[in-house]
């Protein structure tokens, strides 16, 4: 335990270390500058349509436009072409298995670590892989959402595909018109559905330590006795987005423990910061969306670091967004925050104690 305790100091310190010098280094203007002004522009225009179209979450839709808008217009569009396809296949995969899996635990929980481990292992071998993650992201999403309340799947289902194709589309648009046209885009080199079993096996054993934590999330949750279920689903969305693993154990754990502090750390200053918002009791619209604003720009900021904390930024937004996010316009209350933080922080311990004892602590 010890030994675990030290493997997330030292990470931690680096990482606040890396933060505090990101935070100094703000600069308005430049590349850098107006990325992040777009990243802003795009969240605040789908937050004023989620918010005027009356969706159930309007949160989802600022989270879409901050993760889809890319430094370039052609990068743009191909990511939110595939969040928005995989999202959508996602929602009309879950409403066709619905019928087996409606108020039988279970059954949902082996439904959520298929889905997640097929999810995730696509994002390490296929050409598509941010489709397969989106499309699994979905699924559970629903899934967990029915687990609460089984009458809501429609519902819930057809919302998230609105709300993510909103976000998405306005990032679309946003860098369409402001962001450089970059004359071609770099992919990596996915390995294929081939040799699974022999030299993708690690990708394989990483893909199932995932699809389990998701899956004893419920279980856990409903043994806590703790409320909202369904604001563990951003824990899916965060957990998948890792490295390719190596055929190192030792590597891969190390990663495993990084990954998992940057997520958390930048969880708990985002939920925090978030929280800070909300005790300020905005009364009118534009406070509140300034403070909005604010965040979201220092957020885009860290996750555009080159010191490798881009999961602080990208983790601490999403919590921001998601806690500050609520309803029909300026909150009223700090009470859905602090449930959403809850929810997220818990889902991600949840998966990471998992992760950290299925994986092997020795070499090769």
């Amino acid at each position: 335990m010890s030994d675990l305790v030290a493997g997330f100091a030292s990470p931690l310190r680096e990482a606040a270390s890396a933060l505090r010098r990101e935070i100094a280094e703000i600069e308005f203007t430049g590349a850098r500058g107006g990325h992040c002004a777009r990243t802003t522009l795009a969240v605040a225009l789908s937050v004023i349509v989620a918010l005027w179209l009356r969706v159930d979450a309007p949160w989802w839709a600022a989270i879409s436009a901050f993760v889809s808008i890319q430094v370039s217009s052609p990068a743009s569009i191909e990511r939110g072409a595939l969040r928005v396809a995989g999202t959508a296949i996602g929602a009309a995969i879950a409403l066709l298995l619905s019928p087996w899996l409606i108020e039988d635990q279970v059954a949902i929980s082996l439904a959520l670590f298929i889905a997640s481990t097929i999810g995730i292992l696509g994002l390490q071998v296929s050409n598509h892989g941010y489709a397969f993650m989106l499309g699994a992201v979905t699924i559970d999403m629903v899934l967990l959402a029915a687990l609460g309340d089984p009458t809501s799947l429609l519902e819930v289902a057809c919302n998230r595909t609105a709300e993510v194709t909103i976000g998405t589309v306005i990032a679309v648009l946003v860098s369409l018109l402001l962001s450089p046209d970059a004359a071609k885009i770099t992919h990596r080199t996915a390995p294929g559905w081939s040799d699974l079993l022999g030299a993708q096996w690690p990708s394989v054993q990483h893909a199932l330590r995932a699809g389990l934590g998701v899956m004893l999330v419920p279980w856990v949750w409903n043994w806590l006795e703790l409320p909202n279920l369904s604001q563990t689903a951003i824990t899916v969305a965060a957990v998948m987005a890792v490295q390719a693993p190596s055929e190192d154990n030792v590597a891969n754990r190390e990663q495993i423990v990084l990954c998992a502090t940057h997520r958390i750390f930048g969880c708990l200053i985002g939920g925090v910061i978030g929280l800070v918002a909300l005790s300020l009791s905005f009364e009118s619209f534009m406070p509140w969306l300034l403070a909005l604003c604010a965040g979201v720009w220092i957020g885009a900021h860290v996750q555009s670091s080159t010191r490798g904390i881009g999961y602080v930024g990208t983790q601490g937004t999403v919590v921001f967004m998601m806690t500050l996010v609520q309803d029909f316009g300026p909150p009223d209350s700090i009470l859905a925050g602090v449930e959403r933080f809850a929810g997220i922080t818990g889902g991600l311990l949840i998966v990471l104690v998992v992760a950290v004892l299925t994986a092997s602590p020795s070499g090769r």
